[in-house]
């Protein structure tokens, strides 16, 4: 049999390889959302309730994490700030004093 090609040159069994290989990849997955699907379905209310409410605590404190590592650079933030605006009182007092004559 003579090997057809198509338009780019690439021999067509290639092409077919690769349509197998995808067809079977999607199978694969078919047979893993089926299973999952079947777990999910095979649970009790439940056992669904305390997985929902163990991902709940886990992003709150996912979340209070973040919240408390914001406030920690916030402060720091303002006690760099109010060095500062320290500094800049202390210098323009000492340059008001200097230049007066009591």
């Amino acid at each position: 049999m003579a090997k057809r090609k198509t338009s780019n040159g690439q021999p067509l069994a290639k092409v077919w390889t690769s349509v197998r290989r995808i067809q079977s990849q999607g199978e694969r997955m078919v047979v893993r959302l089926r299973r999952d699907a079947r777990t999910l379905i095979a649970r009790s209310r439940s056992e669904v309730t305390k997985e929902i409410r163990d991902l709940e605590r886990r992003v709150v404190k996912v979340l209070r994490a973040a919240s408390e590592e914001q406030v920690t650079r916030l402060e720091r933030r303002v006690a760099k700030l109010e060095g500062v605006v320290a500094e800049l009182r202390e210098k323009t007092d000492a340059g008001q004093g200097i230049g007066r004559v009591a």
